[in-house]
């Protein structure tokens, strides 16, 4: 399962640096989950027309994994 397209998804990471920090909340983030292995096995491909945000530091926009 994932997210409707019109939830954007979460980079997990705070800047474009490869060497940069990643949120240390991501793997419970259903937001970067859906971005990272949802939508992919949902076959939704290229992305196009979803929003992607970077992370942000104490962020008020994350939505829980459900345990299920």
């Amino acid at each position: 399962m994932t997210l409707p397209l019109d939830v954007s998804r979460c980079a997990g990471r705070y800047d474009f640096n490869p060497d940069g920090e990643w949120c240390s909340e991501r793997m419970s983030c259903e937001r970067y989950r859906a971005w990272m292995l949802g939508d992919e096995e949902a076959g939704i491909e290229h992305y196009k027309g979803i929003p992607v945000m970077m992370a942000q530091r104490d962020c008020r926009d994350k939505i829980e994994v459900d345990a299920e």
